[in-house]
């Protein structure tokens, strides 16, 4: 199903940072390996990817993710990353000055542009003050946008994803919790159509897995594509779980 191809992304060094890097490689690998469809990236922090590049055996190369931990510096420092065996195939700032996230948006914005247009940048949005001003910087420079579902409740995601959706910011979401990821991209979709933040809200908080499997599954190629023309990836330290949850009712072979 086109909906998955290359959704998740593997965050198990984030969500359980006391994984040894030699494990969580080892099991990104064989993960990789049965769902290569929909595995975008193993997540790694900056601090990390030295441990990574020791790691990797010689003639592979593993396409990562990485937080970094500097600001617009990190993302400065990583442009003159050139590491065998590591290909960075995007990037996660954050913004972290939270009495002006616009000018920090600009500051990461602009160290961005060290990077080059071929590798995403996804910009974690802390729901604060302001947050709405970053959004149209980050839109306006074709980077993309990003949130933690799993720090917020249903009323506030819908109320962050409308407002990413509205600007026509691409996004990731992010989340330690197995949840049900099924009901999460049937809320957007909802959204998109114009549902209100209410019915948005109560679609996350329904728990009726069979229900969204197979409406998910059900959706024609239009849908697909005007839901992923959204949600570019999702974040998760459970990606067998959300592997599971995302394939139910689909006819993707079972896990």
């Amino acid at each position: 199903m086109e909906l998955f191809d290359g959704l998740v992304d593997d965050e198990i060094l984030i969500g359980r940072p006391e994984t040894p890097v030699a494990v969580a490689l080892a099991q990104h690998r064989e993960l990789r390996d049965a769902y290569e469809s929909l595995l975008a990236t193993l997540v790694v922090p900056d601090g990390r990817l030295a441990e990574i590049a020791r790691e990797v055996p010689p003639g592979v190369s593993v396409p990562v993710s990485v937080i970094t931990s500097g600001g617009a510096g990190g993302l400065l420092a990583l442009a003159r990353h050139n590491r065998a065996g590591v290909e960075i195939a995007s990037v996660e700032p954050t913004l972290r000055d939270l009495d002006d996230l616009a000018g920090s948006a600009a500051r990461v914005v602009s160290a961005a542009g060290e990077l080059g247009p071929e590798v995403p940048v996804f910009i974690e949005l802390p729901y604060a003050p302001g947050w709405e001003a970053a959004v149209e910087l980050i839109e306006a420079a074709d980077l993309y946008g990003k949130i933690a579902a799993g720090k917020a409740g249903p009323q506030q995601v819908v109320e962050q994803l409308a407002i990413l959706i509205e600007a026509d910011l691409p996004f990731k979401i992010t989340s330690s919790l197995e949840g049900d990821w099924l009901a999460l991209l049937a809320a957007v979709e909802a959204l998109v159509a114009g549902a209100s933040l209410d019915d948005a809200a109560e679609l996350m908080r329904l728990d009726d897995r069979d229900r969204f499997g197979t409406a998910v599954s059900s959706w024609d190629q239009t849908t697909q594509s005007r839901v992923r023309r959204r949600i570019r990836r999702l974040g998760t330290d459970r990606v067998q779980d959300v592997i599971n949850n995302l394939t139910m009712n689909s006819e993707l072979p079972a896990p």
